[in-house]
This record gives C-alpha cells, sequence and structure tokens, in this order.
C-alpha cells in the first residue's frame, strides 16, 4: 500500500531512512500527520487571485529571473497557507507534499534547491528556468486541486 501511494518517493524515503522499517515507519508517520491538517481546496476568487498573482511572477521572471523566482518560491508558501498546509518549515511543507502529491514532491525539492542556491549566487540562467518549471507544476496543482480545468502539467522525472 505504502509503495503504491507514494510511488517513487517511497524508495526516496527508505534511502533517506537507511532501510525499510524505519522508512516505512516514516511514510506511516507522515500518513497520520497529513490527516491531522484541515486541508481545503481554494474557492473561485481565491483561485482566479493566486493564477493572477502567478502570471505576475512568470512575468518578472522574464526580466529578472531571480526575483520571479522568489516570488513564485512565496506564492507557492502563501496558496499552501491559504489551504491549510503547515508553511513554516520546508520539512513539513515537503513532508504533506509528499503524501498529498507524491508525484510532485521531486519537482518542488530540485526547485527549492535551486531557489537556496540562488541565495548564494549559485544558480544559472537553466537552472532558475527549469526551477520555475518545477514550481509551475506544483503550483497548478495545489491551485487547480479538485478543479481539472485548471491543472495544466506533463510531468518529466525532476
Amino acid at each position: 500500500m505504502l509503495h503504491r501511494h507514494f510511488g517513487p518517493e517511497y524508495d526516496h524515503v527508505l534511502d533517506q531512512a537507511g532501510g525499510r522499517t524505519a522508512g516505512e515507519a516514516e511514510l506511516e508517520r507522515r500518513l497520520r500527520r497529513r490527516r491531522e491538517l484541515d486541508v481545503r481546496t481554494l474557492d473561485a476568487d481565491e483561485r482566479e487571485r493566486f493564477t493572477g498573482s502567478w502570471v505576475q511572477a512568470q512575468n518578472s521572471f522574464v526580466q529578472t529571473p531571480r526575483s520571479g523566482l522568489r516570488d513564485a518560491d512565496l506564492l507557492i508558501l502563501q496558496v499552501m497557507r491559504a489551504r491549510g498546509y503547515p508553511v513554516e518549515h520546508y520539512s513539513e511543507r515537503e513532508q504533506v507534499i509528499s503524501v498529498h502529491h507524491p508525484d510532485l514532491v521531486g519537482h518542488y525539492r530540485a526547485a527549492h534547491t535551486v531557489a537556496v542556491a540562488d541565495t548564494h549566487d549559485e544558480a544559472g540562467t537553466e537552472q532558475l528556468r527549469r526551477a520555475m518549471v518545477d514550481y509551475q507544476y506544483l503550483f497548478d496543482e495545489l491551485v487547480g486541486a479538485g478543479h481539472p480545468e485548471t491543472t495544466h502539467r506533463g510531468l518529466q522525472a525532476p
């Protein structure tokens, strides 16, 4: 059951935990934690407002990639907060995304890694572009959750 639910994240967690027993215990803990959260879908006005902000972040990215990526990173946090996800610590966000959106957590991890590297001027333009695309996968799902007409993605492995 855990492997089917988490997909590639199952193997990632088992590797990080150092084995099957510890890894599966971690995945079970994540599932319990997710059930404790009161995550909701966005209403139409919120979806429209966040989508407009995403367009602004993309436009900002065209002019100033670093600024656009920071805007996208902040917008992901705002959407998660509005939906009821914990946002205080990256590890909490990553873990809850791994439960609710296991197919996207790798994209989120990759984008976050580039965003952190960028704060130290260690990310190139192509890395920034890829991070923006990775953030868009998660953004589309978070904003469009339950509304297929607003979710657009063709996922590839990060």
